[in-house]
């Protein structure tokens, strides 16, 4: 009897590890899986500077910071994760970049209006968005929020003081009908379109790696780039 009962502990234990592999195997595929379809879908970069820079006193995305013009770290935290980059402007100085620039359809609506030109002039199945004057973002939140995409339609970084950076996100191309729909309705506020998608907020927390006080310090006046 002890004998059995012995016996039958063991299958019951074969048996739990055999189903806890077989369910540790399934994950492993279907995280593969996911990567594949990721990586298999086209990602665009949008950058954009197509503001005014009154407050700068000239084209922002021009100007030095320790030694290099702050539009380029922008393109360096891109383009490591996209397939093709686009610079939002009706400025041709970015010209030296080599890099297509899109003027916006329609004119003094902001980074709606540029996000949906540069939509609309470059087919994608994923944007990833980012201004001209945030020099501490780097590809690896970029990489992140690819991450955790999934099936939503657009994932927004949220800093320490809860403040969304939806102008150093996510969007998936089935967003254009809503920033078209926005635009003609003559409604340019970005935290309102928000409302209308489907959102994945992402808290930047202290344990990820690329965590920084200033991640997203914003450069708008001479002085804030005073080293």
């Amino acid at each position: 009897m002890i004998l059995f009962k012995f016996i039958l502990n063991i299958d019951i234990v074969l048996m739990y590890s055999k189903l806890k592999d077989f369910f540790i195997l399934n994950q492993t595929l279907y995280f593969l899986l996911y990567l594949k379809m990721i990586n298999s879908k086209k990602v665009t970069g949008i950058i954009l500077s197509g503001g005014k820079s009154s407050r700068m006193g000239t084209e922002k995305g021009l100007v030095k910071y320790k030694g290099k013009a702050l539009i380029e770290y922008s393109i360096n935290a891109l383009c490591s994760v996209c397939d093709e980059l686009v610079i939002s402007s009706g400025n041709d100085c970015y010209s030296y970049l080599n890099i297509p620039i899109v003027g916006d359809e329609i004119e003094n609506c902001g980074p709606i209006g540029g996000i949906y030109s540069c939509m609309k002039a470059i087919p994608s199945d994923i944007y990833l968005v980012i201004s001209c004057d945030v020099p501490n973002v780097t590809a690896q939140l970029f990489t992140n929020l690819l991450d955790v995409l999934n099936q939503n339609e657009a994932v927004i970084p949220v800093d320490d003081n809860g403040k969304q950076q939806p102008l150093v996100a996510c969007y998936v191309s089935d967003c254009f009908t809503i920033f078209e729909s926005e635009l003609q309705e003559g409604k340019f506020k970005m935290m309102k379109l928000l409302l209308k998608l489907n959102v994945r907020y992402y808290p930047i927390s202290k344990e990820l790696n690329f965590k920084s006080a200033n991640l997203f310090f914003n450069a708008n006046t001479p002085e804030d780039l005073q080293e």
